[in-house]
């Protein structure tokens, strides 16, 4: 089977990204989880629509990412992938975490008031590799790139059997059953077993005590892969694309109003709407995005660098705007906005150095567009 880069999938990334973009931006004015920085006035509003993003916007990000890598080994091999991987992901982790996260850590250190003075006199103690809350090294928002690569590792000789007579003789069985009746719905079980079992478990998001993140967005980054695999599983999604989405849509309606179910059927209603959502989202994308043009696929050659600034910038917009006396939501405005404008202009710069693209996890740039519109190479990350 030739699996092939789609672009329903491209916009969904970039659509991911900014959803992510949004959600960073409101965890500086929502009431009910700590950040890294606060706005002096909070708006509660926020609490509601941004626990609703976080169940979908991360899980979409890795069931994407293991779509992508069926590609990523079709077009290179799966030696070709495994060193991909290095260049793609380890390079801007370790890039990011000495240079792009450390911004973020001095900003909050400062405004608790561990810290004074310069940046520079600060971003030394980096290298004394103390990790973050007691020192200054952490992967922070990066944690998905250090998954991720994780993941790619661990998962290649699941690769290489899927690619032997056996696998794909599983492929076969399971490409069938999925695209039969409502059996998509299946594919929920192991995320609700993850999420009820291990529900007492805390995601830390630092992989080595994180059994729940773990497990959980390594089972996604699977059924990604898994899903680009089976062809026709595609046009069954889009079949029942209505139909997931009003049966997520009448969960969340049960889910909003106030108030705890007994367990666990809070659990399950939480999680089968996300998953639910998650489908219809993949099925009207599959149904509405056939092509690829200019436009989409110069912003998906950005979303990775985006994905790799956007925290940090947020943070050092936000920091000088949290002083000024100024309405809650035309802060949030601003922050949002300008934040935006930001990251979108450095990753517009930093395309641009050929010796900076590998640090943001790009490609070399594309050489096979007319003179005067070459366009960077789609990431595959």
């Amino acid at each position: 089977m030739i699996i092939e880069r789609r672009a329903d999938l491209d916009f969904l990334r970039v659509a991911a990204i900014l959803l992510l973009h949004l959600y960073h931006c409101g965890r500086f004015f929502n009431a009910d989880d700590p950040w890294h920085l606060k706005a002096p006035q909070l708006l509660p509003v926020l609490n509601q629509p941004m626990d609703i993003l976080h169940i979908l916007r991360m899980p979409l990000l890795m069931l994407i990412a293991g779509a992508v890598a069926a590609y990523a080994i079709e077009r290179r091999g799966l030696p070709g992938f495994a060193w991909d991987r290095m260049k793609r992901l380890l390079l801007p982790l370790l890039f990011g975490m000495l240079v792009v996260v450390p911004p973020q850590i001095y900003l909050e250190y400062l405004d608790r008031g561990r810290i004074s003075g310069s940046y520079w006199g600060f971003w030394t103690s980096v290298f004394q590799l103390v990790p973050y809350p007691k020192g200054s090294l952490s992967w922070h928002h990066l944690w998905f790139v250090a998954y991720l690569f994780v993941y790619c590792l661990l998962a290649l000789p699941i690769f290489a059997w899927l690619d032997r007579p056996s696998g794909r003789a599983f492929l076969r069985r399971t490409e069938a059953f999925l695209a039969r009746n409502w059996n998509l719905l299946w594919l929920v079980v192991p995320i609700l077993a993850i999420r009820i079992f291990l529900r007492h478990r805390p995601e830390t998001n630092d992989l080595l005590h994180d059994p729940k993140g773990f497990l959980f967005y390594g089972y996604l980054f699977l059924t990604g892969h898994l899903l680009a695999r089976c062809s026709a599983v595609w046009a069954r999604l889009v079949t029942l694309r209505w139909t997931f989405l009003g049966l997520g849509l009448l969960l969340l309606a049960i889910l909003l109003p106030d108030g705890e179910f007994p367990f666990p059927l809070e659990h399950v209603a939480v999680w089968l709407f996300s998953w639910t959502t998650l489908l219809a989202i993949l099925g009207f994308a599959r149904r509405g995005i056939r092509q690829e043009g200019p436009r989409l696929r110069h912003a998906q050659s950005l979303a990775y660098p985006f994905y790799i600034l956007h925290q940090t910038v947020i943070l050092a917009v936000g920091y000088p705007l949290m002083r000024p006396a100024m309405n809650p939501w035309a802060r949030l405005g601003w922050v949002t906005l300008l934040s935006f404008l930001a990251t979108w202009a450095l990753c517009e710069g930093l395309s641009r150095v050929p010796w900076l693209r590998p640090l943001f996890g790009m490609g070399p740039v594309h050489r096979a567009a007319p003179a005067g519109s070459a366009l960077p190479q789609p990431s595959e990350v």
